[in-house]
């Protein structure tokens, strides 16, 4: 019978080319690594991997091996949590990925219902496109990102909000409304972006190219207190959302906080899960977090400015059900 564990790290060895960096990576010794793939030679009677070559590579057996174990890993991942989440009991571990202005806001709150179902929590935060790899690569069971992946069959997704984009500038900014205001803007100040590959970068990017506005000087940052600080600082201009405010918080008084001009866009809020992999867990977590947006976050919004908590349109699906206690 082929061990699965050993099956894993046959493949982060074919991955990484060297025993020595699957140790690292696996965050284990590296006579433990090199054990483990010989006790899964030993099992199959066959040698898996061409010692010899530099990056190591995999001999014929191990290459016909390599191409069905991570499938047969992934079966065996996904039968696991299909099995558990019909049960009471709770999972070994839940690994989930938030967006950084959702892991600021409403991650503490929708943590402590995850320790009610797991053992061991593992939450990782960071950019929408870091987090979709991370997912697509099964290191994370569910994210919460502004993308939901209509490209990948085989997913649930759950829309939790959609939040207009705004324009922030500098309290001591004289500010033009309209979108000649915002030309002017753009023109005469420099604009503090986000990293144009994030998500909310490139929607924001799309939105001024389709207007005709062009920022003449641009600086960019990948965390939204970085953006709202350079802005309170003077340096510039921006563009962001209710949500993102929220973790700028001690710098909003420098700033001033105006509706972006033109049509309206927004940002989509999306909980991701596997089809048929914690989906009890997954429609909980929506609905949590939909409560969690709709009361404790527009709460705190309407003290930052009148009228900025209506902006935001909480699915009325994720926060339908009131939790029991």
């Amino acid at each position: 019978m082929i061990d699965l564990r050993a099956l894993g790290v046959f493949l982060t060895v074919l991955e990484c080319g060297s025993f020595t960096l699957a140790a690292k990576r696996l965050s284990k010794s590296q006579s433990a690594v090199s054990q483990s793939v010989r006790q899964l030679e030993d099992d199959l009677g066959v040698v898996l991997i061409d010692r010899a070559s530099r990056p190591l590579a995999p001999t014929a057996p191990g290459a016909i091996l390599r191409e069905h174990a991570s499938r047969l890993i992934r079966d065996a991942e996904s039968l696991g949590a299909k099995v558990r989440d019909q049960g009471d009991s709770k999972v070994p571990e839940i690994r989930i990925g938030l967006v950084d202005s959702f892991a600021a806001t409403v991650g503490p709150a929708l943590m402590r219902t995850l320790l009610d179902q797991a053992v061991n929590l593992t939450v990782y935060s960071g950019l929408t496109s870091n987090l979709a790899e991370a997912f697509l690569q099964r290191k994370v069971d569910l994210i919460i990102g502004n993308d939901a992946m209509e490209e990948v069959e085989g997913l649930d997704r759950h829309e939790l909000m959609r939040e207009p984009f705004l324009l922030l500038v500098p309290a001591s900014m004289p500010s033009a409304g309209g979108e000649a205001g915002l030309a002017k803007l753009a023109r005469n100040y420099p604009m503090i972006c986000y990293h144009p590959h994030s998500f909310l970068g490139a929607q924001i990017a799309r939105q001024l190219a389709n207007r005709n506005v062009r920022a003449t000087r641009r600086v960019s940052v990948d965390t939204s207190d970085s953006l709202i600080a350079m802005v309170a600082a003077g340096v510039g201009w921006t563009s962001t959302t209710p949500l993102c405010l929220l973790v700028g918080r001690p710098y909003l008084p420098r700033v001033k906080i105006l509706p972006f001009p033109g049509p309206r866009f927004s940002r989509r809020l999306v909980l991701v899960s596997r089809s048929g992999e914690h989906s009890a867990l997954a429609s909980r977590l929506a609905r949590i977090a939909g409560q969690i947006l709709a009361t404790d976050v527009r709460a705190e919004l309407k003290t930052l400015s009148p009228g900025l908590a209506d902006r935001i349109a909480v699915s009325a699906r994720a926060g339908a059900e009131r939790e029991r206690p």
